[in-house]
């Protein structure tokens, strides 16, 4: 399908709450220039920020109904021939944008984390860290329902790129599972992260590209408290995004978890431009 322009989702929040902590970092990067750098190969960028307008009862519903704006948001630009590129600060917008994609994508997930976690597993009770738990069926599936087009995702159309940080239940549950999991030594060169993906079950009818920026090596860059050694570097993270870019297949792809507070470097922002401006090509190749 065509691309007709490129739909720019702004979702300010750290679970429901709005312009805290990472929920600050997405009209952060708006303000960087990320209209333009979308915009660099010619595409045309239509900016959304996305708020709540109705009350909610307590933390994981408030989550919930991000989730199901996000949604909506996604699947009304699949219907207007736009592609989605969300910025949000939490990890769980992916639920929403895998539930807007609706078919059957695969999922590449870039993270220093494993998002993993379920409500026994974790010791924080963290919602942030579960968000690939739910989209594959293992955490707050009742809740999931509530989400129009949602439905899990078998853990062999998943692949986690790049996570390093994890918290010792959440590696026994990824170390039972069937997500395929190649740390940040296993992405050079791109190439293995292309062959990593023809593993996918069942095949995909897409792929949803989800960029937690802390996937990068904290001494590139620290983009939130959870920022960890040992990561790719910039140039890396770029050449595997454009590679996935490339391939034609991608339908939805999510910057998250920016912490301006946490970068005094200013080091997060052009790193952000440069993924944006690979995205972007995607609708001159359209």
């Amino acid at each position: 399908m065509g691309v007709s322009e490129i739909r720019l989702l702004v979702v300010p929040y750290e679970l429901d709450r709005l312009r805290r902590g990472i929920g600050r970092g997405p009209e952060q990067l708006l303000e960087a220039g990320a209209e333009k750098a979308l915009g660099a190969s010619g595409a045309m960028v239509r900016t959304e920020v996305l708020e709540l307008n109705r009350e909610y009862s307590n933390e994981i519903q408030g989550c919930f109904e991000v989730i199901k704006l996000i949604a909506s948001r996604v699947r009304a630009a699949g219907e207007e021939r736009a592609f989605p590129v969300v910025l949000s600060g939490s990890c769980y917008a992916s639920i929403g944008i895998v539930a807007g994609l609706r078919g059957s994508p695969g999922v590449v997930w870039f993270d220093a984390h494993g998002d993993f976690n379920t409500p026994e597993t974790t010791d924080l009770g963290y919602f942030d860290g579960m968000g690939l738990a739910v989209l594959t069926g293992a955490a707050w599936q009742t809740m999931l329902a509530g989400v129009d087009g949602a439905q899990p995702l078998p853990e062999t159309s998943v692949l986690l790129a790049g996570a390093r940080d994890l918290d010792p239940g959440e590696r026994d549950r990824l170390d039972a599972s069937r997500v395929a999991h190649l740390p940040p030594d296993r992405l050079r060169p791109p190439d293995r992260l292309l062959k990593a993906m023809e593993g996918m079950s069942p095949a995909p009818d897409g792929l949803h590209v989800h960029v937690d920026l802390d996937v990068l090596d904290s001494g590139e860059a620290t983009v939130n408290v959870y920022s960890a050694p040992d990561g790719i570097n910039g140039v890396e993270l770029h050449a595997l995004v454009a590679a996935l870019i490339e391939t034609g297949r991608v339908r939805a792809l999510a910057l998250t978890a920016y912490d301006p507070e946490c970068d005094s470097a200013g080091a997060v922002p052009p790193l952000a431009m440069s993924l944006l401006e690979a995205t972007g090509s995607i609708a001159a190749k359209s």
